[in-house]
Formats: structure tokens, sequence, C-alpha cells
């Protein structure tokens, strides 16, 4: 059901769109590029690329973009990209007719677009920070049957998996907030989990179970979480959403926080720090305590905030509030906080310097991302961060070099397609 009137040939189109969150902070390097997780449309595999600094063949200010198909089948499609800016206004329209054909070593079929839009539209259109492209496409042949698909079916089985007593063989005994009436103590409320969900979601918690007998089921008692709060970590667990963080307030916020990096529930205590972050205020009087409860935590982009915070009021606070007791690691984060404020003229750093250095001033939400992306830890420190990644990318590197492989970036420009 349609409110309004439709976009522009929106009839008949699929439509995915596709976030690259931090874009002001992307690099604008002519030639590098950011590239979206797969996603699948008219049975094949997509990702989109986009050049934040433009292709080489690029006008000066203008950002690239390509499509490419990732299938082993070719397909003739129409396809669109569409930006709207915060008010859903159409600032970017751009539609084109090519051929997609299938993938081949060593190169995919791909289609660029070198002058895709100008920065300047690009960033007036950011929602919160990202841009937001909408990816329509359309077969060329007759108009598809749409079938039937059943949803996958993990989530109602992990729904069902959830405190089944039957299959379970973990059960934590949490003791309620007060004591019953005619209880001499407080009661328990049993809550069944598996050790297998456990090791992989929550790793302190699986570790709290201890060694399994084979036989029977492990008893945990769990003293320092309300029944409430334990069974809705117990749900994000198993996939289900955390109720108390819905609303995007802070009143929960430090709770979860503080129990979820206990029992390393790692997803939910990010949860937890982007809501802490999005509904506090920073001021000068309580920027130390949260600067010191976020370094407590590894509370990176709790963190990122007050040095943000401190760079924009530093002339306010300079003289007026003591660093005494903060940890030295605070020096690399404000430096990176200013850093990225400033435009770099550093003329005389090296091309090896600047490939060392290109995470430094990166956003704790970018550097997130890129090792979820890889599959790597997302918690910890900022410095934590930046060290995973180099150590990825050294690995990387490695294989690259002992299996005599080198990475080719296999767009095509514009009217030239690889097959």
């Amino acid at each position: 059901m349609h409110v309004g009137t439709a976009p522009r040939d929106f009839e008949d189109w699929s439509s995915t769109k596709v976030y690259f969150h931090g874009f002001a902070d992307l690099s604008t390097t002519s030639g590098e590029f950011v590239e979206s997780p797969k996603f699948s449309c008219f049975g094949h595999q997509w990702v989109l690329k986009l050049y934040p600094g433009g292709k080489e063949s690029s006008a000066e200010g203008y950002v690239g973009i390509s499509l490419g198909n990732r299938s082993k089948k070719s397909i003739k499609i129409q396809y669109c990209y569409c930006v709207r800016d915060s008010n859903c206004k159409e600032v970017v329209y751009m539609k084109m007719c090519k051929e997609f054909t299938k993938v081949g070593a060593p190169r995919y079929s791909s289609w660029a677009k070198k002058n895709f839009a100008s920065r300047s539209t690009l960033m007036d259109a950011l929602v919160d920070g990202s841009l937001v492209i909408e990816v329509r496409m359309k077969t060329t042949t007759a108009k598809a049957i749409t079938q039937f698909i059943p949803k996958h079916p993990m989530k109602k089985i992990m729904s069902e998996l959830y405190n089944d007593k039957e299959s379970a063989d973990v059960v934590f005994e949490v003791k309620e907030r007060k004591r019953r009436r005619g209880m001499p103590h407080p009661s328990t409320v049993d809550f069944y989990a598996h050790r297998l969900i456990l090791k992989k979601s929550a790793p302190t918690l699986y570790e709290m179970c201890g060694e399994s007998d084979g036989e029977g089921i492990t008893k945990v008692s769990i003293t320092d979480v309300f029944p409430e709060f334990f069974e809705n970590i117990l749900l994000y667990i198993y996939g289900f959403q955390n109720k108390y963080l819905e609303d995007g307030s802070s009143r929960y916020a430090k709770y979860f926080i503080d129990k979820c990096d206990k029992y390393g529930v790692v997803s939910l205590k990010l949860e937890a720090e982007l809501c802490y972050v999005n509904s506090t205020e920073i001021t000068m009087e309580n920027m130390m305590e949260i600067l010191l409860y976020a370094d407590s935590k590894n509370l990176a982009l709790l963190k990122e905030a007050v040095m943000d915070f401190i760079v924009t009021n530093k002339k306010r606070i300079l003289g007026k509030v003591s660093f005494n007791g903060v940890p030295g690691s605070t020096v690399s984060d404000i430096l990176a906080a200013v850093a990225r404020r400033e435009p770099d003229d550093d003329d005389d750093s090296s091309d090896e310097d600047e490939e060392s250095s290109k995470y430094n001033t990166m956003r704790v939400g970018t550097l997130r991302q890129m090792l979820d992306e890889k599959g790597l830890d997302v918690d910890g420190s900022r410095e934590t961060l930046i060290a995973t990644l180099k150590e990825a990318e050294k690995k990387k590197d490695y294989v690259m070099w002992a299996g005599s492989k080198i990475p080719i970036d296999s767009d095509s420009d514009d009217d030239v397609s690889w097959g």
C-alpha cells in the first residue's frame, strides 16, 4: 500500500538500500573505495562499490560508484541509483540498462559511473552521518512472477530452543529481587540454556558453566542480576531484541553495559553503549566521570564522544578541569579527535607512513564496521580495534604473497564491462 505519489519508475522494481556509515570520514584518495556486503536480487549476488574521492578518471570533486555481479550467470537489467536527503527529497537519480555477464576469474562483471555525483551534493544529503543509496533493479525480460519463499527457519528454531527444559544442558538459577511472602529467603527463577549457543554468543557466561560431565544438567547460580533483566539478556543471546533499549533512552543502558561486559555479550553491550551516547549530555561537570567509566569498560564510542566534547570546548576546559589520573591512552584519542577536525598539512610523510596510519583518524563506528565485515572482534579500546585491523591486514598481505596472487580491482569505467 502506498501513501502519496510513488517515486519515479517505482513499479516492478526491486529495491535495496545500502548505508555507507561515516561517509564524511571515508578516504577521499582517488581510486580508493569501500565495498558493501553482498546482497541478493533476481537470484543474483551483487556488491556496490563507492569511491568517495572518485575513480582515477573522475572529475575533480566527484564521487564514483559501481555495481558488480558476483554470481556465476549472466543477466540483463535496468538499474538506477537514488539518493534522498533527511527530508526524503530526491537529490540524485541515475538510471541505466546494462548486461552483466557471469563471473569469471580473475574478474567479475561490473559497471561503473566515474562521475556519480559531486561530493558536496552527497554531503548535504547525509542522514545522521550516513550516505543512503537506494539501488533499484528491474529485469528487461517479461515481468517476473513473484513466488512464495518461506522465511528462514532459524529465528523460529531459536525461539523454540529458548528456555527449553528438555534440550537444555545448563540452568541458571537467578535470585528474585524480593523475598516472597512466607519464604525465609528470596526464591530463584530458573532459565534453561544451551552451552553451544552460549559459547558463541556469551563466552564469559559459557565459562561460568564449567566443564560438562555429560550427565544431567549443570546448575549455575546468578546473584547480581534481577531475573527480568537476565531474561532479556538471554533472549538477546537467542536472537531477540532487548525491549529495555528499544526507546533509545539511557535509563537502563549503563546497567546493561555493566552486565554484558561481565558476561561477554558484546553486541548487546555495544547497543547499550550507543543508547548511552545518544541520550547522555556531556558537560564540564560530568566529562571526567564519563571518560573514566568509558575507559574502564572499553567503551570506545563513548570515549570518542568525550574526546569530541573536549576538542570542541578546549578553551573553556583549559585550566578549569584537572586531567590527573586520566589513562595515558587518552592522549592518542585526543590527537585523533583533533586530527579529524584539522586539515593534514604534513607533506613530509611517506607513503609508508600514510599506509600505516590510515586507521588513526577513523571514527570508532567505521573501525567496528570494518572489523565486523572481516568477522573479527569489535569490542575493545580504539587502540585495540586499530591493532586488530592492522594485524588482519598483515596476514592478508602474507597470504597474498605466499600464494603469488595479486588483488585486482576489476571495476570497469563508463561503458566498459568485464566478463
